[in-house]
């Protein structure tokens, strides 16, 4: 499959997991952006999917290409990181996986697991 610019067609968000302390010393989990990136949807074969695999794993999964980060690849080691895709997948991700791709250039494959955590657009 070639990946071109064309296919990146969609804006995530990247964000670092924070706290933040209340007024009456209840600390509360957030999420601070640390910035915006253009992505695209992978698409697999069933049969591609199924070999490479289990269904379990293939639950709450997207597969988006995106133009490589470092901080993708940061991602996969460090639940603080989350991404947050917009609709129709509006949810928090954690990286599950990743195929970086480090040519000038080049494009990673990442496989997102859902957190359960549902983002609402202002």
């Amino acid at each position: 499959m070639k990946i071109t610019l064309e296919r990146l067609r969609y804006k995530g968000t990247f964000n670092k997991q924070g706290y933040k302390e209340l007024p009456n010393g209840n600390v509360v989990n957030t999420n601070e952006k640390l910035f915006d990136f253009w992505f695209g949807y992978y698409k697999q074969s069933l049969s591609q999917s199924v070999s490479s695999n289990a269904f379990d794993f293939l639950k709450d999964k997207v597969t988006i290409i995106a133009r490589h980060n470092d901080y993708f690849v940061q991602a996969m080691s460090d639940t603080s990181y989350s991404i947050t895709l917009q609709a129709p997948n509006s949810k928090t991700y954690h990286v599950a996986s990743i195929n970086p791709d480090y040519e000038v250039n080049g494009y990673d494959t990442i496989v997102l697991s859902a957190t359960g955590t549902t983002t609402t657009s202002n």
